[in-house]
């Protein structure tokens, strides 16, 4: 899959207006010139100019190498890859980020190369792509293919949008009753078939759900009953490299009161925040193993008297440890699922003013301890 080192390289970007349209039809463009079997799973009506939620890409499991020179040619032209997460079993999310008129935007790209949901691999990559058709200078996913998939995600989800049952009714009249009914026929048998086909034309689809999820599993476990077993294991891979290789980002801001920290961090964190999958900011100490008591604001940091030598070093490793619960209760399992952590001071404050927190004890065991603490992927001072 990708890697994240592409993203954190520095590069002058040329001057250039860019937009939505701009960046999709410059992805569509790349994708044909590089070879890569590509097709829009749904929702490409509006397309290039418009998209109403992420876009829905398959592409052919044999072509998924070539994706990497993909992004890079988009980072050349201003689209930054922020990071590239492997959310699923054969599936994976890319987030671009770009400046438009001085305002960052962003769009995410989910990538499947084997339909995979609730647990079960259901079509393969090449077969997604395999009967595309051309729409307006881009590869769509054919309407019997498109059929096949939404009706599998949306019996597996639970839930049925308003614009994927008019799809599916629109669908079902393209393809034909018969087609249709022998594609609900192999997800759910053929005891199911028309009634299924029915459902999805009268607009009761919404009303079988429930009894189609458990349809749908007995389909597939008396078809393939290795299935479940091969998609955990390769889930199990997925979330020990996700957990070792994060695709989130922590950083710190240091500066004394006053320099603008707290404004930074809300622009970041309002511009930024919709790239990333959760976000959230400490002030200094995380507080996961006690909460510190709110005394107001604080007007004279350096007012106070020191606390006495073995008071602070107690507090120091007290703190230390409190650094470490959060990071391996909060911080890393965020990280893992592609979160934003922010912090306003850290640890690091306490080596440089020692005397805002009252430390009494010897510098030399404070910047002993500093290189223990988690370390941040940025630190902004």
């Amino acid at each position: 899959m990708p890697s994240t080192e592409m993203c954190t390289e520095a590069t002058s970007l040329p001057a250039k207006k860019r937009s939505l349209a701009d960046f999709l039809s410059l992805l569509f463009r790349l994708l044909d010139d590089f070879g890569i079997r590509y097709c829009i799973l749904h929702s490409w009506e509006e397309l290039p100019d418009n998209l109403s939620s992420d876009l829905d890409l398959a592409v052919h499991p044999s072509d998924i190498w070539k994706l990497p020179i993909v992004l890079r040619n988009l980072r050349r032209d201003g689209y930054r890859p922020l990071h590239v997460v492997n959310y699923a079993v054969r599936e994976c999310r890319v987030d671009f980020v770009w400046f438009e008129g001085g305002v960052m935007e962003s769009v995410a790209i989910d990538v499947t190369y084997g339909y995979v949901e609730g647990g079960l691999i259901l079509i393969s990559g090449a077969a997604l792509v395999a009967k595309r058709q051309r729409r307006k200078g881009f590869w769509v996913v054919d309407d019997s293919t498109e059929f096949s998939y939404l009706l599998a995600r949306i019996t597996l989800k639970g839930n049925l949008p308003t614009r994927h049952a008019q799809r599916l009714k629109y669908l079902v009249q393209e393809i034909g009753a018969a087609p249709a009914e022998e594609l609900a026929g192999y997800l759910f048998g053929k005891a199911y078939k028309a009634k299924v086909t029915e459902a999805c034309v009268n607009g009761s689809l919404r009303e079988f759900l429930p009894s189609l999820k458990t349809q749908l599993w007995r389909t597939v476990l008396k078809r393939d009953p290795l299935n479940p077993i091969r998609h955990a294991l390769g889930n199990g891979v997925r979330l020990i490299r996700r957990w070792r290789e994060p695709s989130g980002i922590m950083i710190v801001f240091l500066g004394p009161d006053g320099v603008g920290k707290s404004t930074l961090i809300t622009y970041i964190t309002l511009s930024m925040g919709p790239a990333f999958r959760s976000h959230r900011i400490f002030h200094y100490r995380p507080s996961v193993l006690w909460q510190r008591e709110y005394r107001g604001d604080v007007t004279d940091p350096h007012g106070c008297s020191e606390h006495p030598a073995s008071w602070s070093l107690m507090r120091l490793v007290a703190h230390l440890t409190d650094y470490w619960a959060n990071y391996c209760l909060v911080v890393r399992p965020m990280l893992a699922r592609s979160g934003l952590i922010i912090f306003d001071r850290y640890f690091y404050d306490l080596v440089i003013d020692p005397k805002r927190y009252r430390y009494g004890g010897p510098l030399w065991v404070a910047r002993v301890l500093r290189p223990l603490v988690p370390k941040p992927e940025l630190v902004f001072v």
